[in-house]
C-alpha cells in the first residue's frame, strides 16, 4: 500500500517558505584588509533533488554561469541530520555517530563527538568570521543543550523551535536571544533567514564564511504568497521509474505491492510543485546574497557554493521521501562559483556531501581538525585533473522503516557501473545502472551475477571498515 505521510515520510518532511526582498539599507564601504583569503557562502537547501534547480533563475544565471556545475554529486546518507554532521565534519555517518534524526543518534551525538572540532571551528580558528543561518543539525532544538551556541560561530541565527522545518509561526536563535516569528508575510521564513544572511554579510569583515542553511523546499513546502500557484501548470512527472509499473524483483515489493492510485499521483504531483514553488523564494535569496556580495566588492574574492542535504523521491518505484538507496534519494544540485571561472563549466566526477569541509577547509587555507573519510575537489574547480575515487558508500543506519514506508537499515556501494545494496535483514539489491539509469531491474538473484556481487560486497566492507584519512597538521 502507498503511505506518503507516514512517520517515516515525516522524519524526512518539515515546513517551508518563500524568500522575498527586504528593504534596501545603505551600502557600507568594503573592509578589504591585506588577507587575501577566499570569503565562502555555502548555501544548503533541505531535501532538494538534483533537477529542483531547474526552476532556479538565479541559481543559473548567477552561480552556474560563472562557475562549476557537478552532475554526479550525491550524499552518503539521505537524511538531513546525518548528512548534516557529514558536511560539517567530512565524515561518513557512521563515523560522526550520527544516524538519526530524532534521539540519541541525531544532534546528542554530534554534540557529544563532534560539534567541538567541525568546520566552523576550524574557519574560525583560523581567522574566519563565521556565521549559521538558518537550519543546524536535526533535534538541536529538542532541548538537549536549551538553546545553547555551539562552538565556532561569531553569528548564531539558528532555526530553534519544533519543528525546525517552519516557513511560518517559528523561532530563531539570534545569538542566544529566542526570537518569535508569526504569520504574516514578511515572517515568512526564506525571506527572514535571507534578510539575516545579507546583514551578516554587510557587517563581516574580511575573510568570512557563510552558512546559509534555508528549510526550502522541505515539506510542508508552504510556498510565499507571492509564488502560489506560479508552477501549477507544470507537466506531471512521466518518466519510467515514476510508479514502476513492475516491482516483482524488488524485496520490498510486497510493502508496496499496489501501482499509485491516480489519486496518490495527483498529490505526488501538488507535493512537487509545492516544493518548487518554495524553491522560488529560496532563488530570490540566492539573488541578494550576490548583490550584496557584489556592493560590498568582495564577490570577486567569493566562492559560493549550492547544494542540498538529500534528494527526494516523487513516485518512483512507487517511493516517497528519502532515505532508500535510489538516484533520485541520494542525487543533489552542487554548483559552485569561483572568482576565476568566467564560463559555464560542467564536471562529471562523483563528488559527495563528504568532500564539503575537506574542499571549503583548502579554499580557505585551513587544515581539518579530524580524519577526513572526503576529498577536497578543488583541483576540478581550477579545471584541473585530480585522481579520484571509483567508488563510495551509501548508508542508512538508523531503524527499520518498513512500516511507514522506508526502508530497513542499509549499507551500499555504488561507481559508475552499479549500485549494490545490503540491508540489514538480508535483502539485496544490485542495479547496472550503465544499461538500467532508471533501477528498474534488481539483478540479485540472478545467479550469472554472483561473481560481481561478492565483489561488491567485498568492496563495500572494504570501504566501510576503513578509516577516515588523517590530515597533516589536524588536531586529531
Amino acid at each position: 500500500m502507498w503511505i506518503w505521510v507516514t512517520a517515516a515520510v515525516l522524519l524526512v518532511f518539515g515546513v517551508f517558505g518563500t524568500a522575498g526582498t527586504s528593504a534596501a539599507e545603505p551600502v557600507a564601504p568594503s573592509k578589504h584588509t591585506d588577507d587575501d583569503r577566499l570569503n565562502v557562502v555555502f548555501i544548503l537547501s533541505d531535501d532538494e533533488r538534483a533537477d529542483g534547480t531547474a526552476v532556479m533563475k538565479n541559481v543559473q544565471t548567477l552561480l552556474a554561469d560563472h562557475g562549476v556545475t557537478f552532475t554526479d554529486a550525491h550524499v552518503t546518507t539521505s537524511m538531513c541530520g546525518p548528512s548534516r554532521a557529514s558536511i560539517l565534519t567530512g565524515q561518513y555517518s557512521h563515523h560522526t555517530g550520527v544516524t538519526d534524526n530524532f534521539g540519541p543518534h541525531s544532534y546528542p551525538a554530534f554534540y557529544a563527538s563532534e560539534e567541538s572540532n567541525d568546520l566552523g571551528v576550524w574557519m574560525h580558528n583560523a581567522g574566519y568570521e563565521t556565521a549559521l543561518v538558518g537550519k543546524y543539525v536535526n533535534s538541536y532544538t529538542d532541548g538537549f543543550v536549551h538553546h545553547a551556541i555551539p562552538p565556532g560561530w561569531d553569528d548564531w541565527q539558528a532555526m530553534d523551535s519544533i519543528p525546525m522545518e517552519a516557513y511560518y509561526n517559528y523561532t530563531i536563535n539570534d545569538n542566544g536571544r529566542l526570537g518569535h516569528y508569526g504569520n504574516k508575510p514578511k515572517d515568512y521564513s526564506t525571506t527572514v533567514l535571507t534578510h539575516k544572511a545579507v546583514q551578516f554579510i554587510q557587517g563581516a569583515r574580511h575573510p568570512f564564511f557563510l552558512y546559509f542553511a534555508p528549510v526550502a523546499p522541505h515539506l510542508p513546502a508552504t510556498p510565499a504568497n507571492q509564488d502560489h500557484g506560479k508552477l501549477a501548470n507544470s507537466a506531471p512527472l512521466h518518466d519510467p521509474a515514476f510508479n514502476q509499473r513492475d516491482i516483482s524483483k524488488e524485496p520490498w515489493r510486497f510493502w508496496h505491492h499496489n501501482l499509485l492510485s491516480q489519486g496518490a499521483q495527483n498529490y505526488i504531483n501538488h507535493v512537487r510543485i509545492r516544493q518548487e514553488e518554495t524553491l522560488l523564494s529560496l532563488d530570490r535569496g540566492v539573488r541578494s546574497v550576490v548583490q550584496e556580495l557584489r556592493a560590498r566588492h568582495e564577490l570577486n574574492r567569493t566562492v559560493i557554493i549550492y547544494t542540498s542535504d538529500n534528494g527526494f523521491l516523487w513516485g518512483e518505484h512507487r517511493l516517497g521521501g528519502k532515505v532508500w538507496p535510489f538516484q533520485e534519494s541520494t542525487h543533489v544540485p552542487l554548483i559552485v562559483r569561483t572568482p576565476w571561472t568566467t564560463t559555464p563549466e560542467r564536471n562529471n566526477q562523483p563528488v559527495l556531501n563528504i568532500d564539503l569541509a575537506p574542499t571549503i577547509s583548502e579554499l580557505a587555507g585551513v587544515t581539518p581538525g579530524l580524519p577526513e573519510d572526503g576529498r577536497s575537489f578543488v583541483p576540478f574547480l581550477h579545471g584541473e585533473r585530480a585522481s579520484w575515487r571509483h567508488s563510495w558508500l551509501e548508508e542508512y543506519l538508523s531503524k527499520d522503516l518498513l512500516r511507514h514506508g522506508g526502508p530497513p537499515p542499509y549499507v551500499a556501494v555504488q561507481n559508475r557501473r552499479n549500485l549494490w545494496v545490503e540491508y540489514k535483514n538480508g535483502w539485496r539489491e544490485l542495479y547496472n545502472l550503465k544499461k538500467d539509469p532508471w533501477e528498474l531491474n534488481n539483478l540479485a538473484a540472478d545467479p550469472r551475477t554472483a561473481a560481481l556481487q561478492a565483489n561488491l560486497s567485498e568492496m563495500l566492507h572494504r570501504l566501510y571498515d576503513a578509516p577516515p584519512a588523517p590530515v597533516p597538521g589536524s588536531h586529531k
